[in-house]
Parts: C-alpha cells; sequence; structure tokens
C-alpha cells in the first residue's frame, strides 16, 4: 500500500453530541495482530482493532466539566454504485461507547479506544464495497521497525482540523511539524512529548507519525525499503497553556493565557495499557 492510501485509510472524522455540549475531533486505527506463522509468515491475523482517539473527544468537556455522551459517530468509507467514496457513518449510544470504549486508569491521560473489531466485520458482511482501513500497531513503535527519531526530527500529523478535509475524496489534512522536546522524557513529568507544528482544534486524536522514509539502517547498514516507513509516535491531543496571573477590571477578573505554537502528543505505548487495563466510560468519569 501506498502513502497515499495509506493515509486515506487510517484515519476518521469523530463527532461526540452530550446534553449540554459537543466535539469534533479525529481518530485513527490500531490493530493487534496473531504471531507469524511459519507456513504463511507474510499473512498474520487480525485479532483485534480499534479505533483511537482523545478522551476529551468521546467525553466531550465545558469548562472545567466532563459530560456524558449521548452519541459518538465516526465514519467508513464505501463505495456508491458509481465507484465514488462516500461516508458511511457508524453512531454509538452511550450505551455502546460504556461497553466499547476503554479509557486510562489515569484520568489526566487523554487518550482512549473504542473495540470497532465486531462493528467492522458486520459492516462488511453487509455486502456493500468498503474502502480497505490501514491500521497501525506495536510493531509501528519507533525502533520496533528500524525508525528512530530524536529531538528536531520531522513529523506528520494526520487528521481533521476545524473539521476541514476533501470532502470529495474524503482526504484527511497532513501537516507537519518537528519534535520539539526530548524524545523518550515524560516533558514536566507527564506522558508525552512536544511538537512544533501549527495545528488548530479538531486535530484532536490524529495519530502522529515519523516523516516516512525509504532508507533505514540496521546494523550499520543502510538498507532500502520496497515502500516508504514510518512510526507511529503518539496521538495529538491539543496545545499546552499557560495561566497568567488573573487580571481585576472593575467586576471582572481576566485570566490571561499563554500559548507557545507547540502541542502534546501522548506516546503510542499508551495504547497498549489502554487495551491491556483500561477502564469504562462509567469508571472513567466517576475517578
Amino acid at each position: 500500500m501506498n502513502l497515499n492510501d495509506t493515509f486515506h485509510c487510517i484515519s476518521t472524522i469523530i463527532l461526540t453530541n452530550a446534553p449540554s455540549v459537543s466535539s469534533q475531533g479525529s481518530g485513527f486505527y490500531y490493530q493487534r495482530l496473531a504471531p507469524k506463522e511459519k507456513e504463511e509468515p507474510q499473512w498474520r491475523k487480525i485479532e483485534g482493532q480499534w479505533l483511537v482517539t482523545n478522551r476529551h473527544v468521546l467525553i466531550p468537556r465545558n469548562g472545567d466539566s466532563e459530560h456524558l455522551p449521548s452519541s459518538v459517530t465516526f465514519h467508513l468509507r464505501k463505495f456508491d454504485a458509481n465507484g465514488a467514496l462516500q461516508w458511511d457513518a457508524v453512531t454509538l449510544t452511550t450505551d455502546d461507547v460504556e461497553r466499547l470504549a476503554r479509557f486510562h486508569p489515569n484520568k489526566s491521560i487523554d487518550v482512549a479506544a473504542l473495540d470497532i473489531h465486531m462493528l467492522i466485520t458486520d459492516r462488511l458482511k453487509s455486502g456493500e464495497k468498503y474502502a480497505n482501513c490501514y491500521a497501525v500497531s506495536c510493531e509501528n513503535f519507533a525502533g520496533q521497525n528500524n525508525i528512530h527519531v530524536e529531538a528536531s526530527s520531522d513529523v506528520l500529523v494526520v487528521g481533521y482540523p476545524r473539521g476541514f478535509y476533501d470532502d470529495v475524496n474524503l482526504y484527511p489534512v497532513i501537516k507537519s511539524g518537528i519534535i520539539a522536546s526530548r524524545w523518550g522524557a515524560n516533558f514536566q513529568g507527564e506522558r508525552y512529548f512536544l511538537i512544533d507544528a501549527k495545528l488548530f482544534p479538531g486535530s484532536s486524536g490524529s495519530i502522529v507519525i515519523s516523516k516516512p522514509i525509504d532508507m533505514i539502517v540496521k546494523d550499520g547498514q543502510i538498507m532500502h525499503a520496497p515502500e516508504k516507513q514510518f512510526a507511529f509516535l503518539g496521538v495529538f491531543s491539543g496545545e499546552p497553556l499557560r495561566h497568567e496571573r488573573p487580571v481585576e477590571l472593575d467586576d471582572m477578573i481576566i485570566v490571561q493565557k499563554s500559548s507557545f505554537n507547540v502541542g502534546i502528543v501522548w506516546y503510542a505505548e499508551l495504547v497498549d495499557e489502554i487495551l491491556d487495563s483500561g477502564v469504562t466510560l462509567t469508571a472513567a468519569m466517576t475517578a
């Protein structure tokens, strides 16, 4: 699969509604694969498939308050009778989200995953023709596929800033940046790193990957790959803000916020932690 197809099939726009607030964000597909078989090493059974995004995309916020989602909608791509792509909306109820979504036990970690394996399987059985989904796995983590990154390495962010995308071809927007903090370190003690990239609301939940390359170094030797490869680095979730000292004006108090044109990216390995020991929607909101 070439990069055009990969980026086309890896992501989806996500819409969440709650009684008093709504949110729009991005998401991407993650999978777990069965071990390689000696007889057919090129074929791997998919043991599970998830839609990964931010906690705050699935649980909308209004100020400091989180709100129980009444519906969450993501989208698959299918072909119409003329062969053109169109969105196929998959809408989940509150009960569905309770059953399928998992969140990190630490509620400050802004990553969540929806188990969509059976939902996709059922759609594929409908007889309609769907575009393939491309999913990353733990085998795409930095270092696992001989791709290594460090501070200043180029990165790409694949998502839907402010809901903007190619609505004819259903193609996401790809933005670029660099790693802006020490790779592998927890920035200010949190399990994320920073990227220097100008992003917008709606990009929350976007996948962040290394810039694809077709040359890798293995055992000191430069090797050419048949297709460009990338590493899955993490999940984008907005920018850090610093609250300045409040300013009193007559009967108002204004709190200024400073931003730095950098973005927060939660490390990729948090996805596996959520799949292994994540908590339900109810537990996440009552923690």
